[in-house]
């Protein structure tokens, strides 16, 4: 929710030009002295979400066109107004130029590498530094494992942890050696990706095409985009996101987890990204602790269905028979039951350990053909588990060979957890 906010305010400092606060002198500077500036943001904005209403579901490419012809749509206004570029450019309307030769690659280029002088540098400025380095440094490490599986709930995609982890590893290695910055997959680009039906290597080195050109000559090009382009876009995405997380999440955690969310959300929007982090942290393991006061191993046994007794005792000869076949009787019926809470700090344990055993009875030819997860001694699951164990039904179909995975809530309400983990 944090992050939501934070382009949300970012949407208004880049479309005002202007240092935005949560504060009566912050809100006067923005909204009321450069009200000029963010009217056409919000009239973008508006026009935008009622083209999505009406026609997003038919047209996935409609938003990205719609932003690409912001720009000519503002030229077109100054043009029918009698406003001329450099009155607009005065006026706020548009990036100011950047001095350069009209591409990155120029005669100071490497200059960085030249002038810096060892005997100059402020140690003690590069000390009082550490702390927003090392905030820095927490940043970076957390994207992959944030972003990663919340891209995946968000597309209903199964997520490579190890190979995002090796290809951020690698990119990041050549970048800082190149004097590059870090780089890592931003969840609201993917988003729009996502949801302009992105997809395939074709459209993937499109976008890198697109980005390398944007790179190069980006600085000259940036003056000619007006403000209102790259607010609406920052304004859109932010709103988007923040319904997404925070609004729609509602009834996909329980209160502790739900108001962690806030609590980021505030602190971030009031305190800034540090303070954030901080309060990340002391909402993760508050949670953390509280569910696990409980803890116990997630999994409790497995079995086949042979040293389970039925509890009918009056089938027929046909049904006993079927049961007592060694291809397709109780042999054949994997049973795996949990117990416990089971939480983000051990779901991975436990669908780990699913995976492990079902791989070994595939190994020793002792396929089964339904599989059982009996969940009626679980005493919670939280959303982050919930989420990860309504993917594991389709990880043993696919990956197994599995004909039946069978869900047991063993409550008439259905899993002890806020998530609408029997819907899914």
């Amino acid at each position: 929710g944090g992050i939501e906010a934070f382009i949300i305010a970012t949407s208004v400092e880049v479309s005002t030009n202007t240092v935005f606060h949560f504060t009566l002198e912050g809100v006067e500077e923005c909204f009321i002295r450069h009200m000029h500036l963010w009217l056409p943001v919000l009239a973008f904005e508006v026009v935008l979400r009622i083209l999505l209403k009406g026609f997003g579901d038919k047209y996935p490419l409609l938003a990205p066109i719609y932003y690409c012809l912001i720009t000519p749509v503002f030229y077109m206004c100054l043009g029918v107004t009698g406003i001329d570029m450099n009155t607009a450019a005065k006026a706020g309307y548009f990036f100011p130029p950047i001095s350069t030769s009209g591409s990155v690659f120029n005669k100071d280029l490497l200059d960085i590498f030249t002038i810096i002088n060892i005997g100059t540098i402020s140690w003690k400025a590069v000390v009082k530094a550490i702390p927003t380095m090392v905030s820095l440094t927490a940043f970076s490490l957390i994207h992959v494992p944030i972003n990663i599986p919340a891209f995946a709930i968000s597309t209903n995609v199964e997520p490579d942890m190890n190979a995002e982890l090796i290809a951020h590893g690698y990119s990041n290695a050549v970048s800082g050696i190149f004097g590059g910055l870090q780089n890592y997959m931003a969840y609201s680009n993917s988003v729009i990706y996502s949801k302009s039906n992105g997809k395939g290597k074709a459209s993937s080195l499109g976008i890198v095409a697109v980005s390398a050109v944007i790179f190069v000559y980006g600085p000259t090009m940036a003056s000619y985009v007006p403000r209102c382009m790259a607010g609406t876009l920052l304004l859109h995405v932010g709103i988007d996101l923040f319904i997404e997380g925070v609004v729609e999440s509602y009834h996909d955690y329980d209160r502790l987890e739900y108001s962690g969310i806030w609590l980021i959300t505030v602190v971030m929007i009031t305190f800034g990204m540090d303070a954030a982090l901080v309060a990340g942290i002391i909402a993760a393991l508050s949670t953390y602790a509280v569910q696990s006061i409980t803890y116990q191993y997630p999994i409790r046994g497995a079995m086949t269905a042979t040293r389970l007794r039925s509890s009918a005792w009056n089938r027929s000869f046909e049904a006993q028979e079927i049961l007592m076949d060694k291809m397709k009787g109780r042999q054949r019926i994997y049973v795996i039951q949990m117990q416990g809470h089971i939480f983000f700090g051990n779901v991975t344990t436990m669908t780990d350990e699913i995976k492990r055993k079902l791989k070994e009875k595939c190994n020793a030819d002792d396929k089964p053909i339904v599989v059982i997860l009996d969940f009626s001694r679980v005493l919670g699951i939280d959303s982050s588990a919930a989420q990860t164990i309504a993917k594991l039904k389709d990880s043993i179909l696919t990956n197994y060979g599995i004909e039946l995975v069978l869900f047991v809530t063993g409550q008439a309400d259905g899993f002890p957890c806020s998530y609408d983990l029997s819907r899914k």
